[in-house]
């Protein structure tokens, strides 16, 4: 048997991994808990010692590592959701390791998501990507010329973090007001859909429910619900400046949308191009925008992909 590569994506409940070959096909799947107990302190060791169970060492090429936090020369900065501090993530996991050969790299989670889609899925081909997930939060991944650009001090693609909104001032989770997912989330729509309910007394489905979600916004949406096709229309509009921000620094060959909010699908893109060109015309009058097609394994395979390059 040749020599396979792993990707590791650690999540907050989980950590998935990938058996990939070299030339990116997926072998097998798997996963352990993620056990954040004492300040997430054995969890590189859990790794390494499912690892050690499952695979002859001398047949790994090498293991690549998606992390939520700031990532920077391969140091973790941040993993708040973790219980990290500053980690040398290589540097300690060679710790529980006999075979110091193995190659290890490690980025972003966001970022490696974004490396995923350019290495198996709707970004395949392509150098230039940009990849926003619209999930709980938002995030962002961005590769340049085939590189993962973490930036200077690891927050390269916190695209859910440009304020883009200065109208409702929504409060965001890192401190700030008007953070691009505070709209564009699937927590964003729900605010926004929320926002327009008590400020009209137009009539709409989503007030018989106390509570929703941004799949029922969609929902209702489709049904030509007005406020729901409000939001939508809102959403998308704050959506679309911010990739006109980000189109008009890098100019991209493609953006690629992932997350929950994804699974809209084409309602969602239609929307979002709505707006987009008339923030970018005239110097951008054609750009591609998909939807994400890896799903949750984007992270499995961006992390094999960081150890292929």
């Amino acid at each position: 048997m040749d020599k396979f590569l792993l990707g590791i994506d650690i999540g907050g409940t989980a950590i998935k991994v990938g058996q990939f070959t070299k030339e990116g096909t997926l072998l097998e799947k798997w996963d352990i808990p993620t056990n954040k107990a004492d300040s997430g302190k054995h969890i590189l060791s859990e790794i390494a010692e499912a690892i050690q169970k499952r695979y002859d060492l001398s047949m790994i090429e090498g293991i690549g590592f998606g992390v939520p936090g700031p990532v920077s020369d391969g140091v973790v900065l941040n993993g708040v959701n973790l219980g990290w501090g500053q980690t040398y993530l290589a540097e300690e996991f060679y710790r529980y390791l006999p075979n110091r050969d193995i190659t290890i790299k490690v980025s972003n989670d966001a970022n490696v998501a974004c490396a995923g889609e350019v290495f198996q899925g709707n970004a395949k081909g392509y150098k230039n990507v940009v990849f926003i997930t619209l999930g709980t939060g938002v995030g962002g991944g961005i590769l340049i010329n085939g590189q993962i650009v973490d930036g200077y001090n690891g927050v390269g693609g916190e695209l859910g973090h440009l304020v883009v909104d200065k109208v409702h001032q929504f409060a965001c989770n890192c401190g700030k007001k008007g953070c691009l997912e505070t709209v564009t989330s699937a927590t964003g729509f729900v605010n926004l859909a929320k926002a327009k309910l008590e400020q009209s007394k137009e009539p709409s489905l989503l007030r018989q429910y106390d509570n929703f979600s941004a799949k029922r916004v969609f929902d209702m949406a489709k049904h030509g619900d007005k406020i729901a096709l409000e939001t939508v229309d809102e959403a998308c509009d704050y959506l679309a400046y911010g990739m006109s921000l980000v189109a008009m620094s890098i100019n991209p060959e493609l953006f690629v949308i992932g997350g929950g909010v994804s699974n809209a699908g084409n309602f969602l893109i239609d929307a979002i191009r709505r707006h987009f060109f008339k923030y970018v015309y005239p110097f951008i009058t054609e750009q591609k925008i998909v939807i994400a097609s890896l799903g949750n394994d984007a992270g499995i395979y961006g992390a094999a992909y960081l150890v292929r390059q």
